[in-house]
């Protein structure tokens, strides 16, 4: 299984979609949306998305749920 880089996919999606003569526009409160579809795409390819490290880390969740997943 193949990596690759989901960001790099929706930048070459917009410059694809601009090349077609529409007008993507990257709408505020959307990006997870963008990085949510290109990851799926990848995985349908077969290939894994490879997310920055500070994308692989929940900051949210605390450490000691983490560890015991609760």
């Amino acid at each position: 299984m193949g990596e690759y880089d989901p960001y790099k996919l929706i930048d070459e999606v917009e410059t694809l979609l601009v090349s077609h003569g529409l007008e993507p526009a990257r709408l505020p409160g959307r990006g997870g949306d963008r990085l949510a579809g290109a990851s799926r795409l990848l995985r349908g390819f077969g290939l894994r998305p490879r997310l920055a490290p500070e994308d692989a880390v929940e900051f949210d969740v605390p450490f000691q749920g983490r560890i015991n997943q609760d």
